[in-house]
C-alpha cells in the first residue's frame, strides 16, 4: 500500500473527528483537516486500534483496544458497539493533545468479498 493510500483513511477519520459534536457544514475537506485537533499519526495510531478490533473475529461487542501518541499526547480508545453478518460498529473516544475533552466519532466497517474490511459509514 502506497503512503498516500495509507493516509486516506486518516483523512476521512479527520473529517468526521473535526465534527463529530458540531452540525454538518458545508466546507472544504482541507479545512475541515486543519481545524482538527489531532494530527496524522494520532490517526494512525486510531487506525491501528480499529484493525485490532474488526480483524480478528473472536472479538465481542463491548471489547475495547486503547491507543496513545507519545508524541502528541494524545490518547483514546475505539469500542465494538455492534456487530451485524459482515460489518462491525465502532466508537472512538479520543482525547486531543491529552486534554480533558474528548472528540467522540462513530465508524462502521464491512468485510468484503475480497476479505478486506471497508469503511462502510
Amino acid at each position: 500500500m502506497t503512503k498516500s493510500a495509507a493516509f486516506l483513511p486518516a483523512l476521512v477519520l479527520a473529517s468526521i473527528a473535526a465534527f463529530a459534536v458540531a452540525p454538518a457544514t458545508a466546507k472544504p475537506l482541507s479545512r475541515m483537516l486543519a481545524q482538527s485537533p489531532l494530527s496524522p499519526d494520532d490517526f494512525n495510531a486510531m487506525r491501528a486500534a480499529e484493525a485490532a478490533l474488526y480483524e480478528h473475529t473472536g472479538t465481542k461487542v463491548g471489547s475495547s483496544v486503547k491507543w496513545k501518541n507519545p508524541e502528541t499526547g494524545s490518547y483514546g480508545a475505539v469500542r465494538i458497539t455492534s456487530k451485524s453478518g459482515g460489518c462491525v460498529s465502532l466508537q472512538h473516544k479520543a482525547h486531543p493533545n491529552g486534554g480533558p475533552a474528548a472528540t467522540d466519532v462513530s465508524r462502521k466497517f464491512c468485510k468484503a468479498a475480497s476479505g478486506k474490511w471497508l469503511l462502510s459509514e
